[in-house]
């Protein structure tokens, strides 16, 4: 009787952990054939395997490792090479390939958000980078294509923005809405411990 009683609970307990268990999406693409690149140090494989279910990379390995499941729509990397998404820290959208930041803001500056930025967005996301931070750009207009690139609209990476940054006048007119004036920095007086450090230094 306990056996059985405790074979029963057994199975009970089975059944609910794998109950509990989330089944594994669906896979919706996969990557297959280039040369993989994990990021982090690991060793190279060749002849690659990514499954991809939605916007989740739900497994990864060589062909002989990963099965690709039958239907699933396969994209040829072969002679490619797949690497994590980079990310590019310091990036300015609103100027694409100028010459001269005055002559370019006479003849763009009013088509940052329709026209420049879009263009710099989708460079930027063909050269593989997938999180920009933007440090210097209008703040509406750099506003609306992150909102736009978000919202799926327009092609382009994930945006960090500062909008305008802080410089001390003065600058040119064509610059004002690039750039959050601040007032004059304070003159600090010298500290106790300035004057001492020259003293000795000189004296050395």
């Amino acid at each position: 009787m306990r056996l059985t009683t405790l074979a029963f609970l057994l199975c009970a307990l089975s059944s609910a952990a794998r109950a509990q268990v989330p089944a594994r999406p669906a896979v919706t693409m996969a990557i297959v054939g280039g040369r993989i690149i994990d990021g982090y140090g690991g060793p190279v494989i060749e002849n690659g395997v990514i499954l991809v279910a939605g916007e989740r990379i739900v497994a990864v390995g060589s062909a002989a490792d990963v099965a690709v499941p039958n239907g699933v729509p396969v994209v040829d990397a072969n002679g490619m090479t797949v690497l994590p998404g980079l990310i590019d820290m310091h990036v300015h959208l609103h100027i694409v390939g100028h010459g001269d930041y005055k002559r370019w803001d006479e003849l763009y500056g009013t088509r940052d958000a329709d026209v420049v930025m879009p263009i710099a967005a989708k460079q930027l996301l063909m050269a593989g980078v997938t999180s920009a931070r933007d440090l210097g750009a209008r703040l509406d207009d750099i506003l609306t294509v992150k909102r736009r690139i978000a919202n799926g609209e327009i092609p382009g990476p994930r945006l960090f923005v500062s909008g305008p940054f802080i410089q001390h006048a003065p600058y040119e007119a064509y610059e004002k809405d690039l750039r959050w004036g601040s007032p004059a920095p304070m003159t600090r007086r010298p500290r106790s411990s300035d004057s001492s450090t020259r003293a000795s230094t000189s004296s050395s």
